[in-house]
């Protein structure tokens, strides 16, 4: 794991589930098992999160700053989604990875 920081000395990085969050909330808000849905699916099931972990990692980024509520469609459902920071923390780390990436596929 890369242990540096995508915005700055302070900000520790984004682990491999935020990062599929924000991949997920990229075109539009959703709600916990659309996100659970979503994540599996863009890494093609090589991250599932549970849902007891998933609003551990939901409170971690809403905390960050990188998601925020979207309101409450009905009673039992928050929708989240990306902030500004959070698009950027995104775009940071997918040139941090593609820049990682084309190093090991030119050798």
């Amino acid at each position: 794991m890369l242990n540096m920081s995508i915005l700055d000395s302070s900000t520790p990085p984004l682990k491999p589930a935020e990062l599929f969050v924000l991949a997920a909330l990229h075109a539009a808000p959703l709600h916990g098992y659309g996100l659970v849905q979503e994540v599996a699916l863009l890494s093609e099931g090589r991250i599932r999160i549970r849902p007891g972990n998933l609003y551990r990692v939901l409170d971690r980024m809403l905390e960050r700053g990188f998601i925020e509520t979207a309101g409450q469609p009905d009673a039992r459902r928050t929708l989240y989604r990306i902030t500004p920071l959070g698009r950027k923390a995104a775009l940071a780390e997918a040139k941090l990875l593609a820049g990682v990436i084309a190093e090991l596929l030119a050798t």
